[in-house]
Formats: structure tokens, sequence, C-alpha cells
């Protein structure tokens, strides 16, 4: 490939990615490109992220259309001198890949390699084709510290691109063998996670030398048939790709791992309801949804195990209360973060969840919104739904399941009387807390709801 053409490729980030969505270009045909300038937004699972340039030159050729769906560093554009030809231009876009079988086995080669006995390797990855080597910038986990899949592990910087090592396995992180700041080539082994029960004598012995065996054993053993699967004619497998395979792994993680446990109150809403009328009348645009995030903001001050988090037999405490909100889309849903709930008025929250709203329909979510959620809301009641029961997210102890806002009749001091009733249900980690004490959190939230003038203050 001429050494004035550089190729602009599909990038990985996350062990767990394997294609992206070209949403938007940022820059045209012609542009001068400089290091660190932002070039397109890739959409990866449920977030958009921003693809930063990492050397000087000019866009030549846009390869990949907006809206593409393209794998891992599939050519994306090409940049370079603008004095390049045409012809070298289309001739380095036909060569390009050739090098592919000579590099398949470092790029197709997974981060975290799996050994005999449950024992895991984290090695450095290869991001992009152009990739040799990284820099360890900083470990996320401590040895001994208990992951899950998806959890990050490390920062490892690529060029100019500080980019997060997240974890594929489940187990406890048992060696760190790279230091910060070390430099690295691709494939180098960074650390091992190994399961429940492995000792440190085998271990050892990986290192030592089980790792060679463990390859040589995976060549020489014979190649399993292919099973076919027939499907009836009306039948159709539809492959679980994007952000439905997102979902899946999240919520199959999460309910493995957490003990589940459920506890459902029962709310008048009626003066809730008025409040948020009123202040809209008022110019304010408050939901319910927004009323429950304040005051679960509130009652949470005197339950703070509720904003909680369980991690290698230690409880994490979170200062502040960071509201995982769960919104529909076509393709799945997604859980944006309104940030410091507890300082937050109530108007102000109602701000900050039409904008993530409106950023999730339009696809544009970032990292940034979606990081950092203590506690978590999920609300069906628009959809007609009573009660029902969620899945506590990942990193998490608690998300509130909310009902429908209805009038039912209930008996108040002997009389039967209509009132507008919702139902919560709490799903929350058994590790963390127990029912009793959600019982009490949702009777403080209940309190608030029921009595909900000081949320307007």
């Amino acid at each position: 490939m001429s050494s004035k053409l550089h190729e602009l490729t599909m990038p990985k980030w996350g062990l767990t990615m394997e294609e992206g969505t070209l949403v938007s270009w940022m820059v045209e045909v012609g542009d001068t490109i400089e290091p660190g300038m932002q070039l397109a937004e890739v959409e990866t699972d449920k977030i958009v992220n921003v693809m930063e340039a990492t050397f000087s030159g000019v866009l030549l050729k846009k390869v990949a259309d907006e809206g593409d769906v393209l794998p891992v560093s599939a050519l994306l554009g090409v940049i370079g001198d603008g004095s390049t030809s045409e012809a070298d231009i289309e001739a380095f876009i036909a060569n390009f890949g050739s090098e592919a079988p000579a590099e398949a086995a470092a790029v197709d080669a997974p981060a975290a390699a799996a050994a005999p006995g449950g024992i895991y390797e984290i090695t450095m990855p290869k991001w992009g084709l152009t990739m040799e080597e990284g820099t360890l910038v900083k470990w996320m986990v401590e040895t001994g510290a208990k992951v899950e899949p998806g959890m990050e592990l490390a920062e490892v910087e690529t060029d100019k691109i500080v980019n997060v090592l997240e974890n594929m396995h489940s187990g406890v992180m048992r060696r760190i063998v790279a230091e910060e700041g070390d430099v690295l080539p691709v494939g180098a082994l960074l650390g091992i996670i190994a399961e429940e029960g492995i000792s440190d004598a085998d271990i050892d012995a990986y290192l030592a030398g089980g790792a060679a065996s463990a390859e040589e054993s995976a060549c020489s053993a014979p190649a399993e048939e292919p099973v076919v699967e027939t499907a009836a004619p009306a039948e159709q497998l539809v492959p679980i790709a994007g952000m439905r395979a997102a979902i899946a792994k999240t919520v199959s993680t999460s309910w493995s791992n957490i003990p589940h446990y459920m506890v459902t109150v029962a709310i008048d809403m009626g003066k809730a309801d008025a409040l948020a009328r009123s202040m809209k009348e008022a110019g304010t645009k408050v939901s319910i949804n927004d009323l429950i995030i304040k005051a679960a903001a509130v009652a949470i001050q005197k339950y703070p195990l509720l904003n909680a988090s369980y991690a290698d037999k230690n409880i994490t405490m979170h200062r502040d209360v960071n509201m995982a909100v769960a919104i529909g889309l076509d393709e799945g849903v997604v859980m944006p973060v309104i940030n410091n709930c507890q300082s937050l008025s109530l108007p102000e929250i109602g701000v900050k969840s039409r904008e993530l709203v409106a950023l999730a329909k339009d696809g544009k979510l970032g990292k940034a919104e979606m990081s950092g959620g203590t506690i978590a809301i999920s609300n069906m009641g628009m959809l007609g739904v009573e009660s029902f029961v969620a899945i506590v997210p990942p990193t998490m102890s608690a998300i509130l399941a909310i009902g429908t806002v209805k009038e039912e009749a209930v008996v108040r001091g002997g009389k039967i009387e209509v009132a507008k009733m919702m139902r919560i249900t709490i799903s929350a980690d058994h590790r963390v807390h127990d029912g009793a004490y959600a019982a009490k959190f949702l009777a403080e939230l209940r309190g608030i709801l029921e009595a909900p003038e000081i949320l307007s203050n």
C-alpha cells in the first residue's frame, strides 16, 4: 500500500464489539485532517461514539455511507496526500485487506483467551488493522476483585486515543502481569482471570507452560462436525445482533449473578397527579415519572443501601443518586442516566428527562449519558401495565418498576372511595439489603408521593 495513504477503518471499542453503524460523517472529502479531529459518529450496541483521527492528511474518499452496518476493521475511508491520483486511491481500496491472511490471527484472536480449568488470559487487544502496540495507562480493577462480563478492566492508549478494555469472563482477577505505563505489543499478556477454586499452583503451572500446551491441544483436537438445523418452511431464524444482542447479554448476566427479590406497594397518586398537572398549567413540564425520580432521591437519603452496589464481597455506598431511566425504542431499551438527582429540583429533572428521551430517539446517546447509574427506574404505566417485575441492571442493587395510574375503589374509614392508585415493584439485590429494608424504603417513597408538596420546593 502507498505510504502516502492511510486506511480509515471501523474501530473496535471494547472486547465484545463486532460491528458498528456509521451514523454520520463529520468531515467532507477534501477536508484537511489533524490528529484528534472528529471524523464520524459510530453507533455500537446502544452508544454513539465519536471516531477521532490519529494522523494528518486529507480525506480523499468516503468508502462507507451513513447508515452502513460494518464489521470491525472494515474500510470507511481513505486519508492521504491531497496530490494523490484517483487511480492510486482506487488501487489502494482494491488492495485493502490483501494482507489480511497474515494479520487475521492477530485481528481475530480474542483479547481474553480461554485456558483449561477456568483460567483466562487478558491480553493487549488489537483495535484496528494498523495497531501494533498499546500503552497500559491504568488498571481499573485490583488483584482479588470479582469481575463479570462487560466490566471495565483497564485503560489502554493507542496512538493518541485512550480506550477501555472490557472483560469477557466471570471470575476473579488473580494476577496482574503488566504494569501501568508498560508499552506492549498486541497479544501480550496483561493479566489472569480465574474461576473460583483455581489454585495459585494451577495458575503458576499455566504461566510456566500450560498456555502452549493448551494451544497445541486445541490445534490437534479433531474438528467438531457442524450441526445442521432444519426449520419448517413457515419458521424464520432471526440472528440476534446489535442492541438486541447487548440487551440479551446484560440481562442474562444480571439474572444469573444477582440474587433478586421483589417487593410491591400501592400508592395513592391523587395529589401527585394534581401537582404535575398544576405545574404544567403554570408552564413547567413535569411528568409522573419525574415526580417518582425526585421522590426516590429524597427517600434514599434515609435508606442509602438502595443506592449502593455489590462488588467482590464489598458494598459500595454511592454518594450521588444517579438514576438510570429506561427508555423504550423500536430496537430495544436504553438506560441513560440523570446524575445527582438528590441535588436537582423537580423542574430540572423534568428538563433532563426530556433531553435524554430526545437523544435516545435520535440515536445520539454517548458513553457520558449511559454510564454511572446507581439505581434504575422503568415505567410501563403509559402502556397500561398495572404492575411488572424488572431485572436489576449490573453494577446496581435496585430498580423501580412503575405501573399505570388508574382509578380504583378503595376502602377508607369503612367507606368505599375512588382513588388514583399506582403500584411500584422494587427488584433488588439480596446481597446488599433485605426485603424488610426495601419495604421501609417503599413506605417512605409512598409517604412522599402521597404528600408531594415538598417535591416542588
